[in-house]
């Protein structure tokens, strides 16, 4: 990335992590990432050979340590991020467009958003399929208990309790904090099957992006 020229700060700050993908990237190692694959999967798009440089730039940069875990430094910049979503929550939230609709992208932030202890004391698994042209056919499984989640691509033969039916746009704007849980289940295409009673209490089970404006907010 080639330099601005300034002695101002902010100019010297983005000369750091102002490049494509970088903030993202500390993004998913602020919200636990520790392994390559777990960056990949938080960031679906980004080219492997990208997500190699901006590591070495990182690390170069003393945000990075010579694992997958942030600094003193890099950890600093959990207000920046935050502080950043909320800008574009409150002043600059534009309508979603199918390119900013990712199927894998969603289901491995849900699966890092659940809050066991809300979760039934026995295993519940719940089917998730996207519908719609560009999502057809799109399923993966939510292994549930309060010792652990698991994110599956695939039917791995386990008893299914609850399936979730949906287009994309609605469950990430129910996801975002755009739609309530109610609202989301009006919207056309939503459904959902299985255990009433699990039924009843599974919207209690997410926590929702991280800066949905009612949902828990840690970040390391």
């Amino acid at each position: 990335m080639s330099r601005y020229g300034q002695f101002c700060a902010v100019a010297q700050a983005l000369e750091v992590v102002g490049e494509r993908w970088t903030l993202l990237v500390v993004r998913e190692l602020l919200l636990g990432a520790s392994t390559f694959t777990d960056l990949r999967r938080g960031l679906p798009r980004i080219p492997p050979a990208t997500l190699s440089a901006r590591l070495r730039t990182l690390r170069a940069a003393g945000i990075v340590d010579d694992g997958y875990g942030l600094t003193e430094t890099g950890r600093a910049l959990a207000p920046v991020v935050r502080e950043l979503a909320t800008w574009a929550m409150t002043c600059a939230r534009a309508e979603l467009t199918d390119e900013d609709l990712d199927t894998a992208a969603l289901t491995w932030d849900m699966q890092r958003r659940i809050d066991t202890a809300a979760l039934p004391e026995r295993k519940v698994v719940l089917e998730i399929e996207f519908t719609g042209r560009a999502t057809l056919g799109d399923r993966y499984w939510l292994h549930l208990s309060p010792t652990g989640v698991s994110l599956c691509g695939r039917d791995t033969g386990a008893p299914i309790d609850l399936w979730l039916t949906t287009p994309m746009l609605p469950v990430t704007q129910w996801w975002l904090g755009h739609l309530s849980w109610s609202q989301f289940l009006r919207q056309a295409g939503v459904h959902v099957h299985g255990d009433v009673s699990l039924q009843r209490e599974m919207h209690r089970w997410f926590k929702r992006y991280l800066f949905a404006a009612d949902a828990p907010r840690t970040v390391k």
